[in-house]
């Protein structure tokens, strides 16, 4: 609750004050046109190789926390700056493209690896672009990304995502389900919100089950709740818990 309030006032949640965004992923896989579409809610005609830093305000997103978007460069020469930006960020945004198999296929092959070889231990946000230009033939969503997020559990969610049509396609965890959704500015959402609202603490990736702490503190909750100690909530022992967490009712 007192996270909360400090997010209500603007700028801070939970003692975080802003959150750091490093997109990377193989050239021209439409990590720029991706931020600029972010940032302004519209197709950018023409962007510059690597955008500069990117701040979107503590009011773009409900948990109200400034987030900063660091574009980055795969060339060879711009190895070091991009290994510095990892190791920086508090979530890292991975991109391919829709319509360039082979930038997909480098997830596996390079980036995900390479983010491991620097132990760089942040969310990551799996980001195909440009799915406008998808072909139709190809294979869903869920079929390509559900043996890589079995093999990279860092990954937090997949999308897909078109900055021309302002769309996207969600493939996310613990469960898979895809959902078109309205803006493509929720892509950097999900990077935020892996890393306000972490999961790990709570639940295991590899066994896919809730953590023995997690177990033992929702069995004191619900003791706590239970007045009148039948081994249900009513209605009203409901309604008591949500005004208690979440200063609501029903």
């Amino acid at each position: 609750m007192a996270g909360s309030a400090a997010a209500a006032a603007g700028g801070s949640f939970l003692g975080r004050t802003s959150v750091r965004v490093a997109v990377m992923g193989e050239a021209g896989t439409g990590k720029s046109s991706l931020i600029v579409a972010v940032a302004t809610e519209s197709f950018p005609e023409n962007v510059p190789h690597v955008m500069p830093p990117t701040r979107l305000p503590a009011d773009y997103y409900p948990d109200r926390v400034p987030l900063t978007i660091i574009d980055t460069s795969s060339r060879p020469e711009n190895k070091a700056k991009l290994i510095a930006e990892c190791k920086a960020a508090d979530a890292i945004v991975l991109t391919y493209a829709c319509d360039r198999p082979s930038t997909l296929d480098r997830l596996s092959t390079y980036w995900l690896p390479e983010l491991r070889r620097l132990e760089v231990k942040v969310p990551v946000i799996v980001v195909g672009c440009k799915l406008d230009l998808r072909d139709e033939q190809q294979v869903s969503l869920e079929q390509v990304m559900s043996p890589i997020m079995q093999q990279y559990r860092e990954i937090e969610t997949c999308i897909e995502c078109s900055a021309l049509r302002q769309i996207q396609m969600q493939l996310r965890r613990p469960l898979f389900s895809d959902a078109v959704l309205p803006q493509v500015q929720e892509v950097f959402y999900y990077a935020q919100k892996a890393v306000l609202h972490p999961t790990a603490p709570l639940f295991d990736q590899e066994t896919q089950s809730l953590k023995p702490r997690c177990v033992r503190a929702l069995k004191r909750i619900f003791i706590l709740c239970d007045h009148d100690r039948d081994g249900a909530l009513s209605d009203s022992e409901l309604n008591d818990f949500q005004v208690f967490c979440l200063d609501s009712c029903s």
